[in-house]
């Protein structure tokens, strides 16, 4: 080690030998993060960035053990032979290939021996390549100890760099990067503590040293961008595939959210086909024993009369009302699941004619006014005359499940429903003064088969469907829904649909009146 030392600070620049190991630290440094990447990948990927790793190697290791060769300083010319060191060149880069490419891929403890052995072993042969082709004009010895001690050390020190990385964990990166830089720094110096010159006379060929300076400064900053450019391939292959993974979480997210909706949904769906379903069955069986059953009950001699009749033409009566209610409520289902299913599939066609908001308002209220009745709610029209180009069933569709909505889950105890005039065509607005929504739910309510409802609310039934339909009747009329709400305070819906409106003329509000 004495030797060693005495090489560096008495043989050497120290300029240049500081330039050389802050290149080889960065390298190492950027072959560490590249070797880690390579362990993390599937084989097929696995092997392009072998090689992008390899070649990083191999060219900045010979860039840093071409500048320390360039630092060693002598009273002697040097020159070097141009085969021998573009031969160093390749002999770095393709036995780091073979050393990363078994260890990367192989990815075992003896594939990782193998090839950092590999690996240790070209570096050597790539530093006393380089070293018989600098052509000194001296006397030259070799010392076999220090020249054993550095392939050995260069060997160890690989393997463990490698096996290092392979381990995993926060500071992998880091462990590689300090022991591949002992191996480089270790192995050029110490082999060149190996390497003893005797000078001869100089000749008229003696190299100026500042020359090798500007040689070296070119070589660092040549490794130092190709080292740059395979690191910037890193960080952008890295973020892409983060960003990928990050959009397949999403939609796995939203596939799993979906799957579960739409779960519930048919949960909710079986109940609220069930239900009237048994009414109806069940009704229309009293109405197919309701002759038998009251006959029964007269005596062996007694004879119906009207008054018999009249009795069973009463209970028909309202056993015949409850199965219309059931069997408009199954039909009201199978709607809007028809028309979603329509919607979904972009066949939704439109009858735009032109028609006052006020009587379409009037007749979702009308429409409403029994639920409203039950739910102790008052519904408002607040529009002025407004004459506006729509499709007129499709708006009465949509201000329908609104406002079936408020009535089913507001809590409300007022309802306003408005019309008016807006840039570029008109908006239905209704508001209500209920428990309002909370804000993180606003955007999931127009999604298909959700209901953000508690327990208690969800004896109200429904689809999930309502507000998903207003939605595709809104785009479908090139306009668009929104909601406004405050916990506590009530819900505003506005639906925007772009058109031709007026205001009805005074006369024709005369003549109407």
């Amino acid at each position: 080690m004495f030797r060693v030392a005495h090489t560096i600070h008495h043989d050497h620049d120290l300029g240049l030998v500081l330039l050389a190991a802050l290149l080889c630290i960065f390298g190492s440094w950027v072959v560490a993060r590249l070797y880690r990447h390579v362990l993390e990948q599937p084989r097929r990927q696995a092997l392009i960035w072998c090689y992008l790793t390899a070649m990083t190697a191999g060219v900045t290791i010979w860039c840093t053990h071409f500048i320390a060769i360039l630092a060693y300083q002598l009273d002697a010319p040097a020159t070097f032979h141009f085969s021998l060191t573009f031969l160093s060149l390749i002999i770095a880069i393709v036995g780091s290939i073979l050393g990363v490419v078994i260890a990367g891929l192989l990815k075992s403890r003896r594939a990782t021996v193998l090839g950092g052995t590999i690996f240790g072993l070209a570096i050597s042969a790539m530093h006393y390549t380089g070293m018989v082709a600098y052509r000194v004009q001296g006397a030259i010895h070799w010392d076999m100890g220090y020249l054993t001690a550095s392939v050995i050390i260069a060997v160890v020190l690989a393997t463990l760099a490698l096996g290092a990385a392979g381990r995993g964990g926060k500071g992998s990166v880091l462990w590689m990067t300090a022991l591949l830089a002992m191996a480089i720094i270790l192995l050029h110096f110490t082999g060149m503590a190996a390497f003893q010159v005797t000078p001869l006379a100089a000749q008229p060929l003696y190299a100026n040293p500042v020359e090798y300076r500007l040689i070296a400064l070119i070589i660092a900053g040549t490794a130092a961008v190709i080292a740059l450019a395979a690191l910037f391939s890193y960080v952008v292959e890295n973020r892409t595939r983060n960003e990928s993974v990050e959009e397949l979480r999403k939609a796995r997210d939203a596939a799993e959210s979906a799957s579960r909706a739409k779960s519930e949904f048919m949960s909710v769906l079986s109940h609220e086909l069930r239900t009237p379903l048994t009414i109806v069955i069940g009704y229309a069986s009293f109405l197919s024993e309701l002759k038998r059953h009251n006959l029964a009950k007269l005596g062996p001699d007694e004879k119906p009369v009207s008054e018999h009749f009249s009795k069973m033409g009463d209970q028909a009566e309202l056993y015949g009302q409850r199965i219309k209610f059931a069997g408009g409520q199954l039909l009201t289902i199978i709607n809007d699941i028809l028309d979603y299913t329509n919607m979904e599939l972009n066949d939704l066609a439109l009858d735009k004619t032109a028609f006052d908001t006020r009587a379409l308002l009037e007749e979702v209220v009308e429409e409403h006014h029994g639920a409203a009745h039950d739910k102790t709610a008052t519904l408002h029209i607040d529009t002025p005359p407004l004459t506006v180009t729509a499709d007129r069933r499709r708006s009465l569709q949509l201000l329908g499940h609104i406002v079936g909505n408020a009535l089913k889950f507001s809590k409300a105890r007022d309802i306003y429903l408005r019309a008016r005039l807006h840039a570029g065509g008109f908006v239905f607005e209704v508001e209500d003064n209920g428990v309002g929504i909370a804000a993180q739910d606003l955007d999931r309510i127009f999604e298909a088969f959700t209901q953000i409802e508690d327990a208690d609310d969800r004896a109200e039934g429904g689809t999930g469907l309502g507000l998903a339909i207003c939605k595709k009747l809104a785009l479908a009329h090139g306009g668009d829904i929104t909601v406004k709400s405050t916990l506590g305070q009530g819900t505003t819906f506005t639906v925007f649909i772009p058109g031709a409106t007026q205001l009805a003329e005074p006369a024709t509000l005369a003549q109407a009146s």
